[in-house]
């Protein structure tokens, strides 16, 4: 009988395995070239993937920093489990928390003035990882993650420690007792600008991103915070032609108290059953695991009528019965056009019901953004006129909108985007799409901002962005601005 060699068995071993697995991954690249040439942005993913499990490592890099971050992945089935984690690790050192003021309340320019308070950890470094098992049984969705923070921080409400940090709640205390530094800010601020020096007639609402620090009792910004606030109002006063400005103490409900701890874990369980879910969660900063949150919510649920309905009913630790929210969503828009959500709030001491009304919507292509005025409850006294937009679809992507913001703010909290810049109030903005000559789909957008005055028939910015595929599996696009910008990107899957 002939023997067949090992090496034989090796290669047929080794080409089975070959057969079984491929490598897939995908290139992402970002070019500026006006108003520099600049390579500011790679995206480098590879993966391993078998029959039921896919392992990948993606890398990032950033024009200015360099090599920003590194994760690790893994995806896949593992009998009736589902499994999915990751694990991210920076090269470069990473800023916690970084105040946008000096010590003088001067604008930050580091490094040779740094910032008034800056948490700051050196890389290379590990910062977190997570791991999550599913299984489904019965129509029902049952998961547990497992999440790993190093030099993590933490934000809580006003209500979970009160002034100085004082709390009645004892597991709170842990979070106090193991944190490398602690901190009171608030992360935005509303400065008011008057026509007149006796703020009775307002001439703009300006929000400063932050954070800013707050007083230990509560009462005011730090020195540093309220002079780079007040030095930053007094400029634009200047701009806007105002005779006085207003910057608001802190609010309570602003307020994120914040904790820098060497570590955190944190354990959560949940189970689904459409529309309801359950969730637990549990965590750990080295003292102990204790029990933290409980939710039961009802989502996605439409009882009649085209309005859709929601809810959730939390539970803590510290104080047993928290919340019952009830919201009722688009409540009025099947018979009046109104936009209208009406929450009702329940906790421990008292109600509270809330309308978000987000405007008016005329078909076909009217959006009025707006918001009752009332007095005394809900008796309506009027109603403030935020924007109105004009939008008209053309088949299924192309279409044309015109936005006018009365109120730049409260558009973007609307709307919830970052639109205008400067003293811009209004854009038009077109859209194009369709099937490109090389399969796939091509996208083409182009838009104008405007301003009251100042520039030739207001305008302030022109441009476009176009993505389209050259070839399956390869997408390019490009953006220009008059700002001046212009860059191209391309993403390669593999």
């Amino acid at each position: 009988m002939r023997r067949i060699p090992v090496g034989v068995f090796l290669v047929c071993a080794v080409s089975l395995a070959c057969a079984a697995t491929r490598l897939t991954g995908s290139w992402e690249a970002h070019v500026d070239v006006i108003p520099d040439i600049e390579l500011s942005y790679i995206k480098l993913r590879l993966g391993i993937t078998t029959q039921d499990i896919t392992l990948s490592t993606t890398s990032v890099f950033d024009g200015v920093r360099g090599f920003t971050e590194e994760r690790l992945g893994i995806e896949g089935q593992v009998g009736l489990l589902s499994l999915a984690g990751e694990a991210l690790i920076s090269p470069i050192d990473v800023v916690l928390k970084s105040t946008p003021y000096t010590i003088a309340g001067d604008p930050a320019s580091p490094p040779a003035d740094p910032p008034a308070v800056e948490w700051k950890i050196l890389g290379p470094i590990y910062r977190w990882a997570y791991l999550q098992f599913g299984i489904s049984l019965a129509g029902a969705d049952f998961s547990f993650k497992l999440e790993h923070f190093l030099e993590h921080v933490l934000e809580f409400p006003y209500g979970d420690f009160g002034q100085n940090w004082s709390t009645t709640c004892s597991p709170n205390v842990r979070y106090v007792l193991v944190s490398r530094d602690r901190e009171v800010d608030v992360p935005r601020v509303t400065i008011s600008y008057y026509a007149d020096a006796a703020k009775t007639d307002l001439l703009k609402r300006e929000t400063v991103e932050g954070p800013f620090e707050v007083l230990p009792d509560l009462s005011d910004y730090t020195p540093a915070a309220r002079t780079y606030l007040e030095n930053l109002a007094t400029a634009r006063a200047v701009e806007l032609g105002a005779a006085a400005f207003d910057i608001p103490l802190p609010q309570t409900d602003d307020l994120v108290f914040k904790l820098w701890v060497p570590h955190y874990m944190r354990y959560t369980f949940a189970a689904e059953f459409p529309p309801f879910k359950a969730s637990f969660m549990f965590d750990d900063v080295g003292t102990g695991i204790q029990f933290v949150k409980a939710t039961v919510s009802l989502s996605d649920f439409q009882p009649c009528c085209g309005i859709g309905m929601s809810a959730e009913l939390s539970f803590t630790k510290c104080r047993g019965f928290e919340y019952l929210k009830i919201t009722l969503e688009d409540a009025l828009k099947f018979c009046c056009g109104l936009d209208f959500d009406i929450t009702i709030h329940f906790t421990p001491t008292h109600k509270t019901v809330s309308l978000d009304f987000d405007g008016v919507i005329w078909k076909p292509c009217v959006v009025i953004y707006a918001e009752p005025a009332f007095a005394g409850g809900f008796t309506i006294t009027g109603l403030y006129l935020y924007g109105f937009e004009l939008r008209c679809e053309f088949g299924d992507c192309s279409y044309a909108k015109f936005l006018t913001a009365f109120d730049v703010e409260a558009v973007e909290e609307i709307l919830g985007e970052d639109i205008f810049q400067g003293d811009e109030y209004e854009y038009l903005e077109v859209g194009v799409c369709g099937t490109a000559c090389c399969g796939g789909r091509y996208q083409f957008k182009g838009f104008i901002f405007f301003q009251e005055s100042g520039s030739f028939m207001g305008i302030t910015r022109v441009g476009a962005e176009l993505t389209f595929p050259l070839f399956p599996g390869f997408t390019f696009g490009f953006r220009w601005e008059t700002s001046p910008l212009f860059s191209f990107s391309w993403k390669l899957d593999f």
